[in-house]
């Protein structure tokens, strides 16, 4: 339905405004549904078939007469004039009879729809896609829905309530609330829904709303809620509602303004927010009711009137709670805003009473590409802070009235919760003598402990010294991996305890819905079978205590969300049902259209949406494996084939003749592996493997894909805690892990720095003198920082220098050469392996171009080889690779590694050289630092790579010492290159360590 409606949308695309074709697909919905609906009398000019007639004047002007004449019906009075304000004369009738066949395809009665409401849905992702398409403009009529569901969580809406919403857009407040009392075992039709708008536009979307989600008591008016109040017939119980920011308005124009906005009055000019504010709670006045809305940052801390109107609310201990929300949520803003609740008077809790809670959310959202986005975990961690009054330390907070006031009654979230990151503790004690201050691992253990690691597990203790803990040994010190198999272990427990959770669910789930042998019975409220559903899954897997109640309750609550459409369509039609739905749904992504705007054919990305359907993994689990294999086997047979460089028709030498035949067998290779792609999606049918499955299977595959999202969803979380203790441990080690007594004791000419360090009480704050003395201890630090800086400097000339002999036949030494080509000092030299090459773990590994990088080999990314009938050569210790990082381009930079027999039975592509020495006379080593030697590497990239670079490379000279000189000479280079390793590490702590004084002498103090 979401595709079918947005399919409309491209008839139109391009020839207005994303706000204003959204009115034409709204009427089009509307006349459609009243068409489709059985029984009731239809006025004969609002028929389907008169709409594209040329007998009754064309589409143009039809289309307006059967909607006046729709509203004209008796007991639709407020649906009169619904779409007046939409000029059908400004598209052309072809495309408006386009329009009209195209809504024509689909009937809209109830028992076509998967389940009640869904219609209302998919109009609701409809006004999604507009205010996405709209921008700026998008926010003046649509509050994401994140938002909307989060203030209705807050609001707790319940049948009987009459609800309001002074600033109505398009109805997704009222709406929502009624869906919030049906999912509670409600009935929706027993609230009294309002709202009003200036915007017709709006106004008509809202009204659409409304009908589309069967919403029957609305009562909607285009006016403007300042200056035109609906009448409140007796008050309203709850006001929900986003209101323009920074309006203008008239106070001449505000009728009983005394009585309706007895708090004061602001500025006329940008400062209507508390006007509007104030008129919500006239409105509720009447039933003692509550407000919850949106509002601008500036309302909660700006002086002058507005400070006095937020004085009078607290006196009147009508604010409840002020919650902050993340930036860039809204369309049309990027800046951060806030939620309000408040109470009328003497209806709040006894002991939410004389305060105001205040909710830091603005951590919580998810980045999205043009917009950030509230997702399910944070509605659930926001409202379920709020209805339990939990403080928890930097995001929520209970602040007395008389502390308020203190503040000159601001109201700003950051100045009570704050969630900005401390700065990092910089334990000077710790950084100088070593050491890891166990009050930096104390708030860290719950983390540990849901790992079931101690202190002591990851450190030693230090005799005599309880406020210090040691690093173990270099070498015995957890990584990375270990820490993540530490994290395995625990989550194999938690994925244990799903298990034994998500058998209770299905248990539910299926004692909750009708089988589809089954009579249709009366299902209870969704909102029940929720809360069995987590109980469910939270209980055993809280148990195990690796995640917290957040986390879990976030990850059930997004699943919820996800998963809520399926289960009303469960609910409503059976298990079987679902499942053909589904297929239907994946054989229409991949179906051809008769659109009159677009290629018939599928798009590629609605393939993919078919292929990622849910459904298929259940259906053909096997099918996605291979496609994706085969689809990462012609992407990596394309990366290959780009290597080999442009052709070149003009050249008739052998070499081309040879890479002519390569590039053959390449394009025979790419087309075997598309005829196969080919043939799999041609033999694609989710169809076919639903046929010959019973009910029983059918159930299974929908609760394998029920389990499948949620599992997802876990795993999300979990990672999120994985990466949390791997990133814990290692900042502690980064930052503590090497002392500055340690870099000192290394360094030359350092006892001065060392009693300097050994002297100095940097346990307490002090005097002047104690200041004068780490003013003293910065300065050494200082010069060794200098110090290790001019070392590396000097160590990376003498490896360069080492060679300077042996590459400098004209140098006046002692040192006895031989000048050689490189070819007669090799036993031999080749290129490895042509032709394609796969991503297949079960052939041969392919060293190529891209495994060769500054810092020696990297084998995470290899290709692989198959046999077939071919001897492959193979790589031995001591072989030495080079290869250009750009094989077939000129000028690109030289990368050089030795083979130390990393893999067995490994090979190397055509576009690597192998050099094998003959280490009677040339030293593995010795070569290795020649070829990487600077003024080598310039010699080398100046050859001619792309024509005959394997002869070109064996003509280059190389200096020959004696073959002792050689190992002198490349041991000496080795341990220059670990000791320039081991400064830059030196350097890093010491300007860390650098920072922290300086921070402690001119900052702080501490």
């Amino acid at each position: 339905m979401e595709r079918h409606l947005w399919a409309a949308a491209d008839i139109l695309r391009g020839r207005m405004d994303a706000a204003e074709y959204k009115d034409f697909l709204a009427a089009l919905l509307y006349l459609k549904r009243a068409n489709d609906e059985p029984g009731g009398p239809l006025p004969e000019s609002a028929r389907w078939e008169r709409l594209s007639d040329p007998e009754f004047g064309g589409p143009g002007l039809q289309l307006p007469r059967a909607l006046t004449a729709l509203g004209n019906r008796p007991g639709h009075e407020q649906l009169r004039d619904l779409y007046a304000h939409v000029h059908f004369s400004a598209v052309d009738d072809r495309r408006l009879i386009d329009l009209i066949d195209h809504f024509g395809r689909v009937r809209l009665r109830d028992e076509d729809l998967a389940y009640p409401g869904m219609l209302g849905d998919a109009y609701e992702f409809l006004l999604q896609q507009f205010a996405d398409a709209a921008g700026r403009k998008g926010g003046e009529f649509f509050t994401p829905r994140a938002v909307v569901r989060l203030m209705t969580e807050l609001a707790q809406p319940r049948p009987g309530m009459r609800v309001y919403d002074p600033c109505v857009g398009t109805g997704g407040m009222l709406v929502a609330a009624a869906k919030y009392v049906e999912d509670h075992g409600g009935d929706p039709h027993d609230l009294t829904l309002a709202g009003q708008d200036t915007n017709r536009s709006a106004w008509s979307s809202a009204a659409a709303n409304m009908l589309t989600h069967g919403v029957e008591r609305f009562r909607l008016e285009p006016t403007d809620s300042l200056t035109r109040p609906m009448d409140a017939d007796g008050g309203f119980d709850l006001v929900l509602s986003n209101p323009p920011f920074a309006m203008d308005y008239r106070l001449d124009e505000v009728p009983r303004v005394e009585q309706r906005m007895p708090y004061g009055r602001t500025s006329e000019r940008g400062k209507a927010d508390l006007m509007f504010l104030q008129h919500m709670l006239d409105m509720a006045r009447g039933r003692n009711g509550s407000v919850i809305s949106v509002l601008p940052m500036g309302v909660l801390f700006r002086g002058g009137q507005e400070q006095l109107i937020r004085s009078r609310l607290l006196d009147a201990d009508l604010i409840e709670a002020v919650i902050g929300l993340a930036p860039n949520l809204f369309h049309g803003t990027g800046i951060p805003t806030s939620l309000i609740v408040l109470r009328a008077a003497g209806q709040r809790d006894p002991e939410r009473r004389g305060t105001v809670q205040f909710i830091n959310a603005d951590r919580e959202f998810q980045r999205g590409r043009t917009q950030n986005v509230l997702l399910p975990e944070h509605v659930q961690k926001i409202a379920a802070t709020f209805h339990s009054r939990q403080e928890i330390p930097g995001f929520s907070r209970i602040i007395p009235r008389e502390v308020l006031a203190e503040s000159g009654d601001n109201l700003t979230v950051h100045r009570y919760v704050t969630d900005a990151p401390q700065a990092e503790r910089q334990d000077l004690q710790a950084h100088l003598k070593g050491g890891m201050p166990v009050d930096e691992i104390t708030p860290k253990l719950p983390l540990l402990a849901a790992y079931d690691l101690a202190p002591s597990d990851l450190f030693l203790a230090r005799a005599g010294s309880p406020g210090y803990m040691d690093f173990l040994p270099r070498g015995e010190r957890p990584d990375a991996a270990s820490l993540t198999a530490l994290a395995h272990a625990r989550e194999q427990e938690l994925w244990a305890a799903y298990e034994e959770g998500w058998q209770a669910a299905a248990d539910h789930i299926t004692a909750h819905l009708p089988r589809d042998d089954e009579p249709r019975r009366a299902t209870r409220p969704l909102a029940s079978l929720r809360d069995e559903l987590t109980k469910a899954l939270q209980v055993p897997m809280l148990a195990v205590a690796l995640l917290d109640a957040h986390g879990l309750g976030g990850a059930v609550a997004g699943w919820w969300q996800g998963s809520e459409s399926t289960l009303r369509s469960l609910a409503a039609n059976g298990f079987t049902a679902v499942v053909d739905g589904w297929c239907d749904d994946v054989e229409a992504l991949l179906s051809q259209t008769d659109h009159p705007h677009r290629d018939s054919r599928p798009s590629a990305a609605e393939r993919e949406a078919a292929y990622r359907h849910p459904v298929v993994a259940a259906l053909l689990p096997n099918f996605l494996a291979k496609l994706t294999g085969e689809r990462a086997a012609q992407a990596d047979l394309d990366e290959q084939y780009k290597e080999l460089g442009p052709e070149d028709p003009d050249s008739d030498s052998h070499a081309t003749a040879e890479e002519e035949a390569l590039r053959e067998e390449f394009k025979m290779a790419r087309r075997k592996v598309r005829a196969r792609i080919r043939n799999l999606e041609a033999g694609f049918s989710v169809t076919a493997a639903r046929s010959g499955l019973d009910a029983d299977r059918l159930r299974d595959v929908v609760l394998a894909v029920l389990r499948s999202d949620l599992a997802g969803r876990l795993e999300d979380q979990l990672a999120r805690s994985r990466a949390e203790l791997v990133r814990t441990y290692e900042n502690w080690e980064v930052k503590y892990g090497l002392s500055f007594r340690e870099v000192e004791d290394r360094l030359p000419g350092a006892a001065e720095t060392s009693r300097a360090l050994r002297q100095t009480p940097w346990s307490a704050r002090g005097s002047r003198g104690e200041r004068d003395k780490q003013a003293a201890l910065l300065f050494n630090v200082i010069d060794a920082e200098k110090l290790i800086e001019a070392v590396d400097a000097k160590l990376e000339i003498k490896q360069h220098f080492v060679l300077l002999p042996a590459l400098d036949s004209t140098a006046n030494h002692d040192l006895s050469s031989d000048r050689l080509s490189l070819g007669e000092v090799l036993r031999h030299s080749s290129y490895g392996v042509t032709g394609p090459l796969s991503t297949d773990e079960r052939g041969i590994p392919v060293v190529a171009p891209r495994n060769l990088t500054d810092g020696g080999l990297n084998l995470a990314d290899l290709r692989y080889a198959t046999e077939q009938g071919r001897t492959r050569p193979r790589l031995r210790p001591g072989d030495v690779l080079v290869s250009r990082i750009r094989p077939r381009e000129d000028p690109s930079p030289l990368r050089v590694a030795i083979w130390r027999g990393e893999l067995a039975e490994a090979t190397f592509s055509d576009t690597v050289t192998r050099l094998v020495p003959d280490t009677e006379r040339l030293v593995l080593d010795y070569l290795e630092a020649w070829l990487q030697h600077p003024q080598v590497r310039r010699q080398l990239q100046s050859l001619s790579w792309s024509a005959h670079p394997h002869r070109d490379l064996l003509n280059v000279d190389i200096d020959l010492p004696s073959p002792k000189e050689q190992l002198r000479m490349a041991s000496e280079i080795g341990k220059l290159a670990e000791e320039r390793a081991d400064r830059r590490i030196q350097l890093a702590k010491v300007s860390l360590i650098r920072a922290a004084l300086t921070s402690a002498l001119v900052g702080s103090g501490d």
